[in-house]
């Protein structure tokens, strides 16, 4: 009798789970049908407008600006309009964007900068930055000063202050109770003009090293060339970080004047990382009194340096034969080793 009993409750539970999968599956359906019903007029909304779109865009047919769009149509036009300002080329076409976005979408935005819905705040920010809404930087300003902001809506925010151009923009990258990872400085930087950027090496001392590092990564992977003075001033007063920073640029950007600077750069009492970067510079000079220093980081603690020291002096005029004699009289047998890598990885290797 028992087992009967807990064979029947059993039963119900599991039939009362199958229902509600089944209640599950035909709501998680339905929703599916609905979302793809919306998107299907979405879509053909969008292939409607698009000739008016284009209309207006390239032939300065104004009418569009004229009516008033709601519902389904205003979120493609939204669409129609994203999808141009991620292929535009010409001012004029967008300020155009710009014009058609300030007359139909901006009070939209605004409502749905403070929308509860964490995913609708952010796309509108994306949606300003995509469509130039500069109209929009006092509202954004004034939502940027908010505490209840994200920390990925601060940074979004930030990113279109920058871009704008907002008069104090300098100010509020070195607003320290929001202090960015260094990723996104460098994303930060990446947007700016080049005057923007100018005016970061300019007044390069008034900002903190957490920016300042930044800065001199991006000079190395844009390939600002025109900043090598700024550089090598900055090399003698530098260290630590700061130093590696500068020489990791200077390596990016092909500097091959490094023998110029070496009372500067006190090798034997630096960290790895500053011998790393130096060996890397040697291998740009081609001058054979790199060698002297080459064959010393040839000996160095670190693998890296080490590793890159020989790599440098394969690359200049007499390095191979400089690297034999090391395999075969240096009393150091990290260095003999790194030697014989070298030499065997440029086919460089002689009989013995």
């Amino acid at each position: 009798m028992l087992i009967n009993s807990l064979v029947s409750i059993v039963l119900v539970i599991i039939f009362s789970f199958f229902i509600l999968l089944s209640i599950l599956f035909i709501y998680m359906l339905v929703t599916k049908l609905i979302q793809n019903n919306h998107r299907q007029k979405i879509d053909q909304h969008k292939e409607e407008l698009r000739a008016k779109v284009f209309e207006y865009l390239y032939r300065q047919n104004q009418d569009i600006l004229e009516q008033d769009w709601k519902g389904k149509q205003w979120k493609a036009m939204e669409e129609l309009f994203s999808d141009f300002a991620d292929v535009v080329q010409g001012d004029e076409v967008q300020e155009r964007i710009t014009l058609f976005a300030n007359t139909h979408f901006m009070e939209k935005y605004k409502r749905n900068l403070i929308h509860r819905r964490w995913s609708i705040r952010m796309n509108s920010l994306y949606a300003i930055e995509d469509f130039h809404l500069k109209s929009m930087v006092p509202y954004l300003l004034n939502i940027y000063e908010k505490r209840s902001l994200t920390q990925e809506e601060r940074r979004q925010l930030l990113k279109i202050l920058v871009r704008f151009q907002t008069n104090h923009w300098g100010e509020l990258l070195k607003e320290p109770k929001w202090r960015l990872s260094e990723f996104m400085y460098r994303s930060l930087l990446g947007v700016m003009t080049e005057s923007q950027f100018q005016v970061m090496v300019t007044n390069f001392d008034d900002f903190p090293e957490y920016i300042q590092l930044p800065v001199l990564d991006m000079i190395g992977i844009e390939g600002k060339r025109e900043f090598f003075p700024f550089l090598e001033n900055l090399l003698r007063i530098s260290s630590g970080e700061k130093k590696i920073r500068i020489l990791k640029a200077m390596n990016e950007l092909g500097y091959s004047k490094i023998m110029e600077w070496m009372e500067h750069v006190d090798f034997k009492e630096s960290s790895w990382e500053e011998r790393l970067m130096l060996s890397k510079l040697l291998g740009r000079t081609n001058h054979r009194e790199s060698l002297l220093i080459l064959t010393e980081l040839l000996s160095d603690t670190h693998y890296d340096v080490r590793n890159n020291a020989a790599k440098s002096i394969l690359s200049i005029k007499g390095g191979a034969d400089l690297l034999y004699q090391v395999l075969e009289t240096s009393e150091d047998r990290f260095a003999r080793d790194m030697a014989d890598e070298w030499l065997q990885r440029g086919g460089q290797i002689r009989g013995r």
